[in-house]
């Protein structure tokens, strides 16, 4: 009796048994490979424009005279290009095309009035590539096609070169070589783009005449007071970020 009711018993637990589902174990790596991919971050170039007002002021002034700071009354302006080094970097390559004006004020010691006191405005379109780290930009900038005049705070065009012209161009104005140093920092950024903080300063290295004798406020003084302003420009500039096929 005893030995039948075993065997009744070790039957209906083999056929328990059989009825389990049975699962394969695998190893650890397997596991890992089951996770969630991860999407790697594509390369991205922006591309934007910037707006900035500017001051200047001249650091190379003749004896005799004295400078000021002035205010552009037109902005410079242009569209700007960034290629980071590698993806997901903060730190590449740029490249500026522009509009620029350098100002400043041109008067004498001593006497000062409206009518002597002389604003001078110089206008480029500009080549800028400079390197960007992490929103620190250093570069040089030149500048081409040169325009030129000057009036007196009264409002009177006067002429401040030999030749007697008031309206300057490449015949008394050579190519620009200008210093630059500023920042261009993301201010607010959603998934199209960012807006930047765009702070500019800059030192013109080559003087703003091909002859610096043809400069009225050099030539009367004998020296190589060939005009080199220094400015200051600030402003805005949005990009958008343009994804590139990996």
């Amino acid at each position: 009796m005893f030995t039948r009711v075993s065997i009744a018993i070790a039957f209906v637990t083999l056929t328990a048994i059989s009825q389990i589902p049975q699962r394969t174990l695998r190893p650890a790596d397997e596991a890992i490979q089951q996770s969630v991919v991860r999407t790697e971050p594509s390369y991205q170039v922006s591309i934007g424009a910037y707006l900035a007002a500017k001051v200047g002021i001249n650091t190379t002034v003749a004896r005799g005279r004295k400078t000021d700071i002035n205010f552009n009354t037109l902005p410079d302006f242009g569209v700007s290009i960034f290629a980071p080094f590698q993806t997901g970097s903060r730190i590449g390559a740029g490249l500026d095309l522009g509009y620029a004006t350098y100002t400043y004020v041109n008067k004498p010691e001593s006497n000062v009035t409206d009518d002597n006191t002389i604003i001078e405005r110089y206008s480029y379109l500009n080549l800028f590539p400079h390197l960007n780290l992490s929103g620190v930009i250093v570069g040089v900038n030149l500048g081409f096609s040169p325009k030129g005049r000057a009036e007196t705070r009264s409002g009177r065009q006067v002429s401040v070169v030999t030749n007697g012209k008031t309206e300057l161009s490449s015949d008394e104005l050579g190519t620009l070589v200008e210093a630059r140093i500023g920042g261009n920092f993301s201010i607010w950024e959603n998934p199209i783009g960012h807006l930047n903080l765009y702070v500019m300063a800059g030192y013109v290295v080559s003087g703003l005449y091909t002859d610096y004798q043809t400069y009225i406020y050099s030539r009367d003084n004998y020296a190589d007071n060939n005009p080199k302003p220094a400015s200051l420009a600030l402003g805005l500039a949005y990009y958008f970020r343009v994804p590139q096929v990996k």
